[in-house]
């Protein structure tokens, strides 16, 4: 894959993730910005933070994974860049 379609396709990630932060309650400020944090991670291969809004963990708004001390489950951040123990790549 050349320079110009591997810009193509950041560019095609960038504005799908774009559209589904807005679409999950984020405004465009924070949709833009998140999804331009999610494309400097992608450039770097030694980033490993995920949002769980990636997770096949998250159901809805909860975590099937993370549970408190009372076997409850947790609202994660859903879009806040982090490492996690549990997290799945959804698809």
């Amino acid at each position: 894959m050349n320079y110009e379609e591997e810009l193509e396709k950041a560019a095609i990630r960038f504005d799908r993730r774009y559209e589904a932060f807005k679409k999950e309650g984020l405004c465009e400020e924070q949709a833009y910005k998140l999804a331009e944090q999610m494309y400097e991670r992608d450039r770097d291969p030694h980033d490993d933070r995920r949002v769980c809004f990636e997770c096949e963990n998250l159901a809805g708004k909860v975590c099937l994974k993370m549970r408190d001390r009372q076997g409850k489950p947790q609202i994660p951040l859903r879009f806040i860049l982090q490492r996690c123990e549990f997290f799945q790549l959804k698809g």
